[in-house]
């Protein structure tokens, strides 16, 4: 179940107004009411960063891992942050992250 106040810290953690009305614009952000975003294709419960700085440190060490960018996220359905990529950014980095 969505909680409110989780609610209202996605549209925090997108940024200034402007782009988080960008993103519901251009449809990037229909995932996050995903149950997928919470749970992964087995249904499990994806790995919860209990702070934003712990979901951007796995999602570089997983970029590195896994040569892909790994975004992070606020969870709409916990408490935590999830990390992930989407189909913009499934392509292979080159060594310089590029």
């Amino acid at each position: 179940m969505i909680k409110l106040r989780n609610l209202w810290l996605v549209i925090k953690d997108q940024g200034p107004p402007s782009r988080f009305w960008r993103n519901l614009r251009k449809g990037h952000m229909k995932g996050l009411r995903s149950k997928r975003s919470h749970f992964n294709h087995n249904g499990k419960t994806k790995v919860m960063y209990n702070t934003k700085a712990s979901a951007i440190k796995a999602a570089n060490a997983m970029r590195k891992k896994r040569g892909f960018y790994f975004s992070n996220y606020k969870c709409l359905y916990c408490d935590g942050y999830h990390i992930g990529k989407n189909s913009q950014n499934k392509k292979k980095l080159d060594e310089n992250g590029q």
